[in-house]
């Protein structure tokens, strides 16, 4: 059980703001393009960022096990946990069941990679000994709500974006000091707006992918919640995470500058989808791997 309303708000909130965030950024590197070559700079840098995004998604997944290690699970290794994960991706609406992989590391990790039909779900050796079984869940549900959201794909755009303005921006630096004298000479030297644009662009464009980060983070914990029925395995992960780990809270301005949300945040938006009178369903468990009642 969830709160409906409280879930159906804080979808509204992320989609807007996500939807905010790309916008702001295209508008930046289209700024860029248009300070470097005009109309055609523009039209450029757009076509540039979608490119990006036809990269085959299939190239994450095998840089996904070359950095972590991280080699395929066998239905018969895991029985319990692939069925829970095959209902998770059924509720979620996937097209196909993404392969789990297993990392061979003591750290708790869950990291999926990839969108359509060429993507894949990682969880830590850690992860699956450390955690209950419910908390696996959770975790579980967090990643194949990124896969369900192109969160993935969502990044790759923005990425693109902030290194087509970073790109965008030295290349007219470089041209604004090679004709400086010219210019001084014609009394023509762009205004100062110009020059501040260029400076704080790719300073924006950094801070607003930080930004997009941070917010579908938010989007997978409260996908997650959906597809549990109830936020409380995924704030018991987090909080646990945090005491195990002693995870500070940075302050101030720091907080622009992660990929993820605070954990304090984290759990404040996920209680929110819970009324304070909510008694948890009962939690059966099924060939090792627990599952809530409906």
């Amino acid at each position: 059980m969830l709160d409906r309303r409280s879930l159906q708000d804080q979808l509204r909130r992320n989609r807007r703001d996500t939807g905010l965030i790309l916008m702001a950024m295209a508008l930046l590197m289209s700024l860029a393009g248009w300070l470097l070559a005009g109309g055609s700079g523009v039209v450029a840098a757009l076509a540039a960022a979608g490119l990006a995004l036809a990269v085959n998604p299939h190239n994450s997944v095998a840089m996904l096990r070359a950095l972590y290690r991280a080699v395929p699970l066998p239905v018969a290794a895991a029985p319990g946990l692939w069925r829970g994960h095959a209902e998770l991706c059924r509720r979620a609406g996937l097209a196909a069941v993404p392969p789990l992989l297993i990392i061979p590391s003591r750290a708790i990790l869950a990291l999926s990679t990839g969108w359509g039909r060429h993507c894949a779900v990682a969880l830590s050796e850690g992860a699956l000994a450390l955690l209950p079984p419910d908390e696996v869940v959770a975790i579980l549900a967090h990643e194949i709500a990124h896969i369900r959201a192109g969160d993935l794909k969502l990044l790759r755009l923005a990425d693109a974006a902030g290194h087509l303005t970073h790109t965008l921006v030295a290349a007219t630096l470089i041209l604004l000091v090679f004709f400086w004298p010219d210019m001084m000479a014609a009394n023509a030297l762009p205004d100062l707006w110009v020059v501040g644009a260029l400076v704080l662009a790719p300073v924006g464009c950094d801070l607003l992918r930080l930004s997009l980060s941070r917010t579908r983070e938010f989007a997978a914990d409260a996908g997650a919640a959906e597809l549990c029925g109830s936020p409380e395995a995924l704030i018991s992960a987090l909080t646990r995470l945090s005491r195990d780990h002693g995870t500070l809270s940075p302050l101030g301005w720091l907080r622009l500058v992660r990929t993820h949300p605070t954990t304090e945040e984290r759990i404040v938006r996920l209680r929110n989808l819970a009324p304070p009178s909510f008694r948890l369903p009962e939690i059966v468990v099924l060939g090792g791997l627990p599952w809530l009642h409906r």
